[in-house]
């Protein structure tokens, strides 16, 4: 579990050496209205040619849109027209200049933040805040952040860039900013993500993480997290100003 890490989201799926990632549920089949200019709001661009594992996004949407390893991308909602044609194994001759929220394509991810639907395609972003389509077929697979958070590895906060290096965010007993706050066990952290309730997870600390021999070593947290002795719980905001702040992981 604590061989890759993201991020991410950051919230950061998810350096490389503790990285987790994680599996896509199912296509849902809600449509979500989306305006016809198909425009984010104004921003200025973040993405300066550089693409890390976790990366910000102008708007962190409904959720994220998984694609397989060679996906297209659409400049309209109609998928009219050639679509630029996309090959993880093609290292970067054609993922040139297509940045995703979550992009490691070495071990064939590529998350991108969905920010509307409709029957047919997915509104996402790359490099930061440009708007593409992606086909609404079953190999995009689709997840709402709650969806998404609940069904990780784990997650744990992102933390100042500093060098200190301090989490972000305090453990509280309500998910609201004047809560009481949680003392969680010294060491690194490690929580499982239990509900997600807007832009509040509710978490139990991973007691297992901190074992030099961790029976559980590479299993989803909710596999064993009910085995903890005195379990610690608390609410952790995820997100905040439209910036995720907690990393996720996807993979063991």
């Amino acid at each position: 579990m604590k061989n890759l890490i993201i991020a991410l989201l950051t919230l950061s799926l998810f350096s490389c050496a503790e990285n987790k990632k994680d599996k896509i549920g199912p296509i849902k089949k809600e449509i979500t209205p989306v305006r016809k200019d198909s425009s984010v709001a104004a921003v200025t661009p973040h993405y300066d040619g550089r693409c890390n594992i976790d990366n910000e996004v102008a708007q962190l949407g409904i959720g994220m849109v998984s694609v397989p390893l060679k996906f297209s991308l659409y400049d309209d909602s109609l998928l009219r027209g050639e679509p630029q044609l996309v090959d993880m194994y093609e290292k970067y001759d054609s993922l040139n200049n297509v940045c995703s929220c979550v992009f490691d394509p070495e071990y064939g991810l590529m998350h991108f933040a969905c920010t509307g639907k409709t029957d047919r395609a997915y509104r996402v972003l790359i490099n930061y805040s440009q708007v593409k389509w992606l086909p609404r077929e079953k190999d995009y697979q689709f997840k709402t952040w709650e969806q998404y958070i609940e069904s990780s590895f784990g997650i744990r906060r992102k933390t100042t860039a500093d060098s200190l290096r301090t989490p972000i965010g305090l453990v509280r007993k309500e998910p609201n900013d004047v809560a009481d706050t949680i003392s969680i066990p010294a060491g690194q952290e490690m929580f499982c993500a239990m509900q997600v309730k807007g832009d509040w997870v509710k978490v139990q600390y991973d007691c297992f993480y901190n074992n030099a021999n961790n029976p559980n070593e590479g299993q989803p947290c909710h596999n064993y997290i009910n085995k903890c002795t005195n379990p610690v719980t608390g609410w952790l905001r995820w997100r905040q100003d439209n910036k995720q702040l907690i990393d996720i992981f996807l993979m063991p």
